[in-house]
């Protein structure tokens, strides 16, 4: 009996630390590509709820581009890219809790044009989004 029970707690126990470590993934149509982002339920829970009816979001479009141009430069690959596009949108999954973020799309122009697309929570915590690549047939 106790080796039935210590089984289940042992499956229950890892259950919950396996689902802790894999990040929720937010797939996003934008620009005619999809989207791919990464971020934890942690994250989502400490980024402030919004409702739009209430006013402004927490996080305002000079804050945010203030952020960017800040994380821009930690970044190499963003030197001279520059904000082409941003889009306010609710977290999949989390509608209800009135969670939602910023996704931006940046272009650099020097040598070969490229797009480089970052999410930002409405606390300013930017996370890395990449295109997702287009299926061979």
């Amino acid at each position: 009996m106790t080796y039935k029970l210590f089984i289940g707690v042992l499956l229950l126990v890892s259950q919950q630390a396996f689902a802790a470590h894999f990040p929720l993934v937010i797939i996003e149509p934008f620009d005619e590509t999809k989207i791919v982002i990464y971020v934890s339920e942690t994250d989502i829970e400490q980024s402030p709820a919004w409702t739009p009816a209430d006013g402004a979001p927490p996080l305002t479009i000079e804050k945010l581009i203030r952020d960017i141009n800040r994380y821009k430069t930690r970044d190499p690959r963003l030197a001279g890219a520059i904000v082409h596009e941003i889009e306010l949108k609710p977290i999949q999954h989390h509608e209800k809790q009135n969670r939602w973020y910023y996704l931006v799309q940046m272009k650099t122009t020097k040598n070969k044009p490229h797009r480089h697309y970052l999410a930002v929570l409405m606390n300013g915590k930017i996370l890395s989004a990449v295109k997702e690549p287009e299926s061979y047939k």
